[in-house]
């Protein structure tokens, strides 16, 4: 019945280490040194990540050497390919820069819960089986086992109105996402008589386009496009960005997006397939409407968090592009742009958790230039490559994903597409221009509670954060000289699991 549960073996690890921390920090920090214990259980939780990516890359090259495309595991519930390994490598070892980056805020945000670390690694194990469901059941327990955790971290500093507020907001619509994922499934299943991908892409491709097919679709769709940010189900992101601590805002910004992206590709080129005439105009309203709505909505924010939260919508608006072209091409381009994304994103909040102390106003970045200049410079770097200036990285991403809908006629798409790329050009050089442009003597900031956030004066960066923001630059300007190993990477990946 467990038919090759030792391809299971990561996921088997994780689980078992995840429940044993957490039996460890209930009964540790009973005996005081709080603090210290916390560290510990996150350095443990850190390597645990490690050994799950190393045990990912050990079934990577297993996989590749005995020349099967696919494996499938436990009655047909996971599945392994190459593309399924890649993904799950990079969610492993992003959970596990997500929490090196936030020991820091241990200390700074006063996080002394243990549960922290173990929550980021029960949502990384709800995520793999996420982007490994070869059946509809297993899909929504990995969500659900994704959100819950999600959930909990979002309202984390239960002594916070902000964090609090967050996560009540994001449960809220979160449960209605589940509802409707649910209710997409249900509808399936009560026409198809089948859970599983393999069965469902035989039924449905041979269906006469059923409108109740088509319905279940568009909600299991639309539910995966909520968990990304998407318009119009974008509503929790901006106040979620802003009230969760930094580090949880980090992770929300980068590692989810990645399964959710990932599933969400699967199912379009599996099950779903031959009803995707029928879903692709939602998907590209969706992106469209996110590229239009993330960008008019950051260039009036004051803070630099709810910025990036329109930034992120902005950007799953050139991801949804790429997956609703849903050519070889196209997703190679999705695949290329998320990757990018992830190196961008993990210098952008390892420079936002180590900046700012008090708030988090653009304008108090006024003068940086002046204080700290090479961290001032590698942020514009960045920040220029995230908007899509050439010769940049992030330039290149979105030429593949505009290119690869140009050439399927979506003339009208990229043309907005390319508007909403040079609106968001705006607000990022709005932020250069207060580091580099803007005396730092002169401004100060009030938040609604009167609160005076005084500009802020030499600033450092700690040693893991300068190792991020480093590499994040130093990716970004390698892959203009030598972009060939990704190309090939995801090429592969994509052309022998998916195409």
């Amino acid at each position: 019945m467990l038919n090759n549960i030792n391809w299971a073996t990561p996921e088997i690890f994780l689980s078992i280490v995840a429940v044993s921390l957490l039996w460890y920090g209930v009964i540790a920090c009973k005996f005081g040194g709080k603090v210290g214990q916390t560290l510990k259980i996150n350095n443990l939780s850190i390597l645990a990540l490690f050994i799950t990516g190393l045990l990912l890359i050990g079934e990577l090259s297993a996989l590749v050497s005995s020349g099967v495309s696919s494996v499938s595991i436990s009655l047909d519930l996971l599945s392994c390919t190459e593309y399924i390994l890649l993904i799950k490598i990079v969610l492993v070892f992003s959970s596990a820069l997500i929490i090196l980056l936030g020991n820091e805020s241990t200390y700074k945000d006063k996080m002394y819960d243990f549960e922290y670390s173990q929550l980021i690694l029960l949502s990384t194990l709800g995520m793999m089986f996420v982007i490994g469901s070869s059946d509809l059941l297993m899909l929504y327990l990995g969500i659900e086992l994704l959100s819950l955790s999600l959930y909990v971290l979002a309202a984390i500093k239960r002594n916070r109105e902000h964090s609090t507020e967050a996560g009540l907001k994001y449960f809220l619509l979160g449960a209605l996402s589940s509802g409707l994922l649910l209710f997409g499934m249900a509808l399936i299943y009560a026409f198809t008589g089948e859970t599983g991908f393999v069965g469902l892409s035989n039924y449905i491709w041979f269906a006469d386009n059923e409108p109740e097919l088509v319905m279940g679709a568009i909600f299991i769709v639309i539910s995966l496009i909520f968990k990304l940010g998407g318009v119009p189900f974008h509503m929790w992101v901006p106040d979620v960005y802003e009230g969760a601590p930094n580090i949880v805002t980090a992770y929300f910004a980068i590692v989810p997006k990645i399964a959710t992206l990932g599933i969400l590709i699967i199912l379009l080129n599996g099950p779903f397939l031959g009803i995707f005439i029928d879903i692709q105009p939602i998907i590209l309203f969706c992106g469209i409407l996110s590229i239009i709505v993330g960008g008019i909505g950051a260039l009036n924010q004051g803070k630099l968090k709810r910025l990036l939260a329109y930034s992120a919508i902005s950007h799953v608006g050139f991801l949804l592009i790429g997956v609703g072209t849903n050519t070889l091409l196209s997703l190679h381009a999705t695949l290329i742009y998320i990757l990018l994304y992830i190196v961008m994103s993990f210098g952008t909040f390892a420079f936002v958790l180590n900046v700012f102390k008090h708030g988090n106003f653009i304008t108090q970045l006024s003068g940086l230039s002046r204080s700290n200049p090479i961290l001032a410079l590698t942020f514009a770097f960045i920040l220029l490559s995230i908007a899509g200036v050439p010769p940049l990285a992030g330039f290149y991403s979105k030429y593949l994903i505009l290119l690869s809908a140009l050439d399927n006629g979506l003339f009208l798409i990229s043309f907005f597409a390319v508007m909403g790329s040079a609106v968001s050009a705006f607000y990022y050089l709005r932020i250069i221009k207060w580091m580099f442009f803007k005396d730092s003597s002169y401004y100060h900031y009030k938040d609604l509670g009167d609160v005076l956030y005084p500009v802020q004066n030499n600033l450092h960066v700690n040693f893991i954060g300068s190792i991020i923001m480093g590499g994040s630059l130093f990716i970004i300007l390698t892959f203009l000289f030598y972009p060939t190993p990704l190309l090939n990477l995801s090429m592969t990946a994509l052309s022998s699991s998916l195409i």
